[in-house]
């Protein structure tokens, strides 16, 4: 049985980033689209600011920090509920049915498989609550997602599926 198709005119778009320029400007510092691409794109994207991310240094690389001028606060915990926060408030700002989110962010660091940390999901709630070192920005959104009742999807080559996560 054939899924219609979405109507892309009914499709609402936001994200989150760590730094605050607009995602046309974005676009070209990024230089991974063709210029061409971001000249159609740029009615689209030159109003679209990125909601505050989740910055923990240890997992991007040290050339990050410098643009990282957009970022939440708070203990992981805190940040995780701030993520929650935004998606329900953009699905109801929009009257969505459904919410995904795209993970593209620039590529973390492996996370070690930690037996009490990130081996289950209530350990990894606990682990999230806790701040421990280990969990990355892109489990924080994947459970903040997961307990929202989103898809989540990993568009980066880190381990965010880890045990506690696909649990």
């Amino acid at each position: 049985k054939l899924l219609p198709m979405v109507d892309p005119t009914q499709v609402a778009i936001t994200g989150w980033d760590i730094n605050k320029r607009n995602l046309e400007k974005a676009m070209e510092r990024a230089q991974v689209f063709d210029y061409d691409l971001i000249r159609q794109l740029h009615p689209h994207m030159k109003d679209m600011i990125p909601l505050p991310g989740i910055y923990f240094p240890d997992f991007i690389a040290p050339n990050q920090k410098e643009r990282a001028d957009n970022i939440l606060t708070g203990t992981k915990q805190e940040q995780m509920e701030k993520i929650r926060s935004d998606i329900r408030k953009f699905k109801e700002e929009n009257a969505l049915d459904k919410v995904i989110v795209l993970w593209t962010a620039t590529t973390e660091r492996y996370c070690e498989v930690q037996k009490g940390v990130n081996d289950t999901a209530d350990a990894l709630l606990n682990s999230i609550k806790n701040g421990a070192a280990e969990i990355s920005p892109s489990a924080v959104f994947a459970v903040a997602s997961i307990l929202e009742g989103c898809s989540y999807i990993n568009g980066s080559p880190q381990n965010t599926l880890l045990p506690g996560v696909i649990e």
